[in-house]
């Protein structure tokens, strides 16, 4: 698909939409940032303090996002902390390449980094190489699937899960609803993207509001959360980045 022209939503936060927007632009399309989730610390930073005061337990360290990294990173510089050295013998997972750059950036070089980039295949990686009797670290969102820690435990490791950030519902300009109203794409890139959308623009859309629109996910747990929704996704990318989401948008044949 040309997106020459094209008014793409963009339901990033708006702090991590640059990229997005950015390759859009790049095509000539006309991106809208619609931010349907903003990125806020924990309520109680004690269970972290508490993980990385005590980081010597563990033997790995498990990060499902590049705001994971974000969040425990900036709490470990607020401590006085280094998460380089924190890390530096410890063995390290990121769940996908974003994830991977963002440790490396720190001057952290994950020692795995899965080919698929979910849960599922975070858990094969680490059950192949033995985590029974192992303690694991995981940094992450406070809403997220449980299949990566309780899967883990199953395989015997000891797993401690702490969260370092929360999503919330921002406060949208309403005129930008107007805008969305006449995109042409929608673009999901979490379940949370997907349920807020619905949240800030009230479930009674006007009718006929998906007709016409194509609706692109970044990967399929972000299309379950769609389908779950009622919401028909029309393409899913097949590298779960946003580089992947605009190159399947790219190749998308209407």
């Amino acid at each position: 698909m040309d997106l020459k022209g094209k008014r793409v939503v963009v339901t990033r936060a708006r702090n991590q939409a640059g990229e997005m927007l950015a390759l859009l632009r790049e095509r000539g399309a006309s991106p809208i940032l619609f931010p349907t989730i903003e990125l806020m610390p924990p309520e109680d930073w004690g269970p972290v303090d508490a993980a990385l005061d005590g980081i010597g337990a563990y033997q790995w360290v498990v990060f499902t996002s590049a705001n994971g990294v974000r969040f425990f990173s900036g709490r470990a510089r607020v401590l006085g902390l280094d998460l380089k050295s924190l890390l530096v013998n410890k063995e390290v997972c990121a769940i996908g390449p974003a994830t991977a750059r963002a440790l490396e950036r720190e001057g952290v070089f994950p020692s795995l980094v899965p080919s698929r980039f979910v849960a599922e295949e975070v858990l094969k990686a680490l059950k192949d190489r033995g985590v029974d009797g192992k303690r694991v670290l995981i940094p992450r969102a406070q809403i997220a699937r449980d299949i990566l820690p309780r899967g883990l435990e199953e395989a015997g490791a000891r797993v401690d899960v702490v969260v370092v950030y929360r999503t919330v519902v921002p406060q949208v300009d309403p005129t930008l609803r107007e805008e969305v109203l006449k995109a042409d794409i929608l673009t999901f890139t979490s379940p949370s993207t997907a349920q807020n959308f619905l949240k800030v623009m009230g479930r009674d859309l006007p009718p006929g509001f998906w007709k016409g629109k194509v609706v692109a996910s970044i990967g399929p747990v972000t299309t379950r959360a769609l389908k779950d929704l009622g919401v028909v996704v029309d393409l899913e990318a097949g590298e779960y980045t946003v580089r992947g989401l605009i190159k399947a948008l790219e190749d998308f044949q209407p």
